[in-house]
């Protein structure tokens, strides 16, 4: 494996400006090789005429689209989501089917504002189940994740294994299981913490 490659794969993964020490401690590179792939990158980048380009923002790196064509690529460009609602989204992911109210035991009354977000998105499907909402992911969440899988049995089985807990597989049907450590950071997020100390009890969430 190449390690400038390794340097840009982080770049792009990121999403983000990241320092150099940011790029050396998740690569595991010695620091000063990862300043000069960064470099050698700007300069590769340049010499292709691409629209992306790998540029030093201060003391930061970025691989960003170049000024010039971020105007006309804008309206692809995916919509920017808090990082709470993407942990609602990973939690939502792993325990599919999940009913709304389960959810609610996991995250608080935050739950209805995070799954009509998730669901406007196309992220998340919400059908009627009881008293509750029985919640999926829609074939977008795994363009939007960039996830191999579309099946929600395959989302499952991927997101147990980037979380690092055992994958079983689901029998059809919501399911009451409790929140599992590790979901969120599946897709690259911190846990999640719970909120409902002094909230009603679930049984009537919906």
């Amino acid at each position: 494996m190449k390690e400038q490659a390794v340097v840009e794969a982080a770049l792009y993964s990121s999403g983000n400006a990241l320092t150099v020490e940011d790029l050396a401690r998740v690569t595991r590179l010695d620091g000063s090789k990862v300043r000069d792939h960064l470099k050698r990158l700007a300069k590769e980048y340049d010499s292709r005429g691409s629209a992306l380009e790998v540029a030093q923002i201060g003391t930061k790196w970025a691989m960003q689209i170049r000024p010039e064509y971020s105007e006309r690529a804008r309206p692809f460009a995916p919509p920017e989501i808090d990082r709470d609602i993407l942990k609602t989204a990973a939690l939502v992911a792993y325990h599919q089917p999940l009913l709304q109210s389960d959810l609610f035991d996991m995250i608080g009354s935050k739950v209805y504002e995070h799954t009509q977000s998730l669901e406007k998105l196309g992220l998340i499907n919400r059908k009627p189940s009881g008293r509750s909402l029985a919640l999926t992911t829609t074939r977008y969440f795994s363009e939007f994740f960039g996830l191999k899988a579309t099946d929600r049995e395959g989302i499952r089985k991927l997101m147990a294994s980037k979380a690092g807990i055992q994958y079983t597989e689901r029998a059809a049907g919501p399911s009451p299981d409790v929140h599992e450590q590790g979901v969120p950071e599946a897709l690259g997020l911190p846990g999640s913490d719970a909120t409902t100390s002094g909230s009603p009890a679930s049984a009537g969430a919906s």
